[in-house]
């Protein structure tokens, strides 16, 4: 940020706001249908991540701030303040948009995490052996990691099983390519922007659930140790709570915007 001005307490009106929406690994912008129907017309860019729904250059994909320029890059021409609202892998793409963002802007991580694999200090998080593992499935049989991923995903829903057929069939509609996940693996397992969750000079959110395999409940606490201003949500429900619960994600983004 220039200087030390704090940007994002600048008087702005919400309709200078956009929710840039960034899905997560393995699946496309067309996750999001059901939240944006429910938004009822709020300014949307759906952002898609390096080999995934199309967009190209997978391998861009493993470094987070590279796959924030490519992200940027689909922002049209004139948005005065973005909202980067990124669910999963998206959301340390999110951070990554936003340390490069110069002017006001809000962030609000969606069953993500700064850091998504286990260390020192930050014990709410995957195992790196575990990523690894999804690595090593990836190369032998993807369909068998997409089906296990989708039940991770789908686990703590409402009706698991037919969540994860859902899932499934939103992940073969726009197949991500293989350089495309093999990055997002390497992204999830190396990214830490635990610093720019706790520095941003922007307003912060996280919509957590208490039942994620992928993104553990207890990340609450470390993500309000790191920024205690911080507003923090937490449903019940899985990784994908928040897909079940469309309304109630479009009136958390709605108090995101207001």
């Amino acid at each position: 940020m220039p200087g030390s001005v704090a940007w994002w307490r600048r008087v702005s009106a919400a309709a200078d706001r956009t929710l840039v929406l960034i899905h997560g690994w393995g699946f496309s912008r067309t996750i999001w249908e059901p939240v944006v129907a429910a938004l009822g017309g709020l300014p949307v860019v759906l952002a898609e991540l390096p080999g995934h729904g199309g967009c190209p250059n997978g391998e861009r994909l493993a470094d987070v701030h590279d796959a924030a320029r490519v992200l940027r890059g689909q922002l049209p021409a004139g948005i005065r303040e973005p909202v980067w609202v990124g669910w999963s892998l998206g959301g340390v793409v999110a951070l990554a948009a936003a340390e490069q963002w110069e002017g006001p802007q809000r962030l609000a991580l969606i069953c993500a995490t700064p850091r998504f694999t286990a260390a020192p200090g930050w014990p709410c998080a995957l195992d790196p052996a575990a990523l690894a593992g999804f690595g090593d499935e990836l190369e032998r049989d993807r369909a068998a990691l997409e089906r296990r991923f989708a039940a991770l995903c789908a686990h703590g829903g409402r009706a698991p099983a037919h969540l994860r057929r859902q899932l499934l069939g939103l992940m073969a509609g726009s197949k991500a390519t293989d350089p495309g996940l093999r990055a997002g693996l390497a992204a999830l397992a190396q990214a830490d922007l635990r610093h720019v969750w706790a520095g941003l000079d922007a307003p912060v959110w996280a919509w957590l659930a208490d039942d994620d395999p992928l993104v553990p409940g207890g990340v609450a606490s470390g993500l309000a140790a790191l920024r205690p201003d911080a507003c923090l949500h937490v449903v019940p429900g899985g990784h994908v709570s928040w897909w079940e619960d469309a309304a109630g994600l479009a009136q958390f983004l709605r108090e995101v915007m207001a």
